[in-house]
C-alpha cells in the first residue's frame, strides 16, 4: 500500500535523476505535473520524428526518454540536441521546455484512477481516501506546487524559452498547438505531418494499440488512455472537497486561468444560508 514514503521517494528519486543527468545548453524539455498530457504529446511528436514509433512504445521512449536514476545513464550517452520529458517542479538546469497544464482537478481524477483503479485497490482506497492521501504526500509533490513553480519561477527564468501549453487548450485544437510546439522544440515538420501524428495519436488508435499488448481490460477506468476528460472532477468533488482543494490550490488555479470559486466566498456563501439577511441587513 502506497505511504508517506512513497511519496518521498518519489520525489528525491526524480531530483536524483536530475542530478545524474549531465545538462547541456541545447536540451529541450517536455514538463508537466503527471497525468497532464505529456505521454498524448511525446506519441505525437515522437511521430513526427518517426512514424513507426506510433506502434512501439520503447522507441517512443527511447527517442524523447522520461528522466530517472535508471535511464540516466542512457541519456546522457545520447546525441544532441536531446529532447527529454520529465515531471519535475522548476529546475535552473532546464534551459528550454514546453510545460503542458492540467486543471488540477481533473488531474487528481485521473491520478486517482492511475494510482488506484488500474492498480485494482478500489475496494481499500475510495475518492475521499486517496483525496486525503494526496494531500499528506503519499504521491509525491501536489499539483498545485509543480504549477507555481514552473507558472512563477520558472516564467521569471526562462522568459521566452518557457512554452507554457494548457492540456485543454490542445484538446481544443491540436494541430494548430502541435507545430507551434514542433517549432519551438526545432522538430522539422509541415501540416500533412502534423495531421497524420494528430490522427495516429488519436485517443481510438492509443486504445487499440494497448488492448493489442495488454488485452482486452475490464474496467475501461484501468486504461493508460482514459480520455482526458474535462470537468469530470465535478462528479467525484463533493463541496467539502472542492473547497478543501481550492483553500490549497487558488495560486495555481488562477495562475493557469481556471475558473473556482475562492474558499472566502465559498465560506460567505455558507454562512448567508446559515444566517440569512434579516430587515434587509446581512448578519454576517
Amino acid at each position: 500500500m502506497v505511504s508517506k514514503f512513497s511519496g518521498l521517494r518519489n520525489r528525491t528519486t526524480l531530483e536524483i535523476g536530475h542530478r545524474l543527468v549531465r545538462s547541456r545548453s541545447d536540451d529541450r524539455y517536455i514538463v508537466s505535473y503527471p497525468r497532464s498530457g505529456s505521454t498524448w504529446m511525446r506519441t505525437m511528436l515522437a511521430y513526427l520524428i518517426n512514424p513507426d514509433s506510433i506502434n512501439h512504445p520503447e522507441v517512443r521512449d527511447a527517442m524523447i526518454p522520461g528522466v530517472t536514476i535508471k535511464k540516466s545513464l542512457y541519456i546522457n550517452r545520447l546525441a544532441s540536441p536531446r529532447l527529454l520529458m520529465s515531471h519535475t517542479k522548476y529546475l535552473s538546469t532546464i534551459q528550454r521546455a514546453v510545460y503542458i497544464v492540467r486543471d488540477g482537478r481533473d488531474v487528481l481524477i485521473s491520478l486517482f484512477h492511475y494510482r488506484i483503479t488500474r492498480q485494482g485497490l478500489g475496494e481499500f482506497v475510495d475518492f475521499q481516501s486517496f483525496f486525503n492521501q494526496y494531500f499528506q504526500g503519499f504521491y509525491g509533490d501536489c499539483w498545485h506546487e509543480n504549477v507555481v513553480s514552473w507558472l512563477i519561477e520558472g516564467k521569471i527564468s526562462l522568459r521566452e524559452n518557457l512554452l507554457v501549453v494548457r492540456f485543454e487548450d490542445l484538446k481544443e485544437d491540436t494541430p494548430t498547438l502541435m507545430m507551434n510546439i514542433a517549432r519551438f522544440l526545432e522538430i522539422p515538420t509541415n501540416t500533412t505531418k502534423i495531421v497524420e501524428a494528430v490522427n495516429a495519436s488519436s485517443l481510438k488508435q492509443m486504445r487499440i494499440i494497448e488492448q493489442k499488448r495488454m488485452g482486452t481490460l475490464s474496467n475501461p477506468n484501468k486504461s493508460f488512455y482514459r480520455g482526458g476528460k474535462t470537468g469530470q472532477w465535478k462528479t467525484y468533488f463533493t463541496p467539502s472537497l472542492e473547497y478543501q482543494f481550492n483553500q490549497v490550490s487558488s495560486e495555481a488555479l488562477e495562475l493557469a486561468d481556471y475558473k473556482y470559486e475562492s474558499p472566502e466566498k465559498t465560506r460567505r456563501q455558507k454562512l448567508s444560508k446559515l444566517y440569512p439577511p434579516q430587515n434587509g441587513k446581512n448578519l454576517i
